[in-house]
C-alpha cells in the first residue's frame, strides 16, 4: 500500500520546517521529512550557487535589488532525483513531509508521479512577517522572501491554504492531517 505525501510549498521563512515538525509530532502515524534545503546541503560549502547547480544572481523590482536563486541543470537534476525519491518512499509504503520551495512545474511533477496519494499545501505568511523571520534568523539570504513571494505560487492549484502567523504550527498541523484523513 502506498504511503501518503504532504508538500509544503512556500517562499523562504514561511514555516515549512517547523510545520513539518509539528505534522510529525501530532501525526498517528510515522512521517517521513524530506527537505529541499538538505539536498542542496549536500553540495560542498560554498558550491551550492554556483551556476551548474542554484545560481544566486540579482534582479530589480521596485527599484531594490533582491537575490534570486535559479535551478541550474545538475541543480534541476537534483531536485527531479528528490521527486524521484519521494515517489520511490511512497511505494515503498512511507508517509513523507516534502518541505519545499518549487514552481507549478515541480509541483505538476510531483502530482503526475504521486497521483492521489499527495496533498499540495500552500505554507505562507504576509510578507511583513516573512521579512521579520529573514532579519531574526540570521542564516537566510535578505530579500528572498521578497523576490519569491509573487512568483512562486503562480499557477499552482493547492489543495489547501496556511497561513503560518496568524495560526499556531500545532494547530495547522492538526488541520493538514485532517485534510488527509
Amino acid at each position: 500500500m502506498n504511503g501518503q505525501v504532504i508538500i509544503l510549498n512556500g517562499v523562504s521563512s514561511s514555516g515549512k520546517t517547523t510545520l513539518a515538525k509539528a505534522i510529525q509530532k501530532y501525526g498517528q502515524d510515522i512521517w517521513l521529512h524530506v527537505a529541499m534545503d538538505t539536498f542542496m546541503a549536500m553540495l560542498p560549502d560554498g558550491k551550492e550557487f554556483e551556476r551548474e547547480w542554484f545560481p544566486m544572481t540579482e534582479v530589480e523590482r521596485d527599484g531594490e535589488k533582491l537575490p534570486q536563486i535559479g535551478n541550474g541543470p545538475s541543480g534541476e537534476n537534483l531536485l527531479t532525483q528528490m521527486r524521484q525519491l519521494v515517489e520511490r518512499m511512497a511505494e515503498a509504503g512511507f508517509n513523507v513531509i516534502v518541505d519545499e520551495v518549487a514552481d507549478g512545474l515541480a509541483i505538476a511533477d510531483y502530482r503526475r508521479r504521486l497521483g492521489t496519494s499527495c496533498l499540495v499545501v500552500k505554507v505562507d505568511a504576509p510578507l511583513s512577517e516573512l521579512e521579520r523571520r529573514e532579519r531574526e534568523r540570521g542564516d537566510r539570504l535578505i530579500g528572498l522572501a521578497r523576490e519569491q513571494s509573487p512568483r512562486i505560487h503562480a499557477g499552482i492549484e493547492y489543495d489547501l491554504e496556511v497561513d503560518t502567523h496568524s495560526e499556531t504550527p500545532d494547530a495547522l498541523a492538526r488541520r493538514v492531517l485532517e485534510s488527509i484523513s
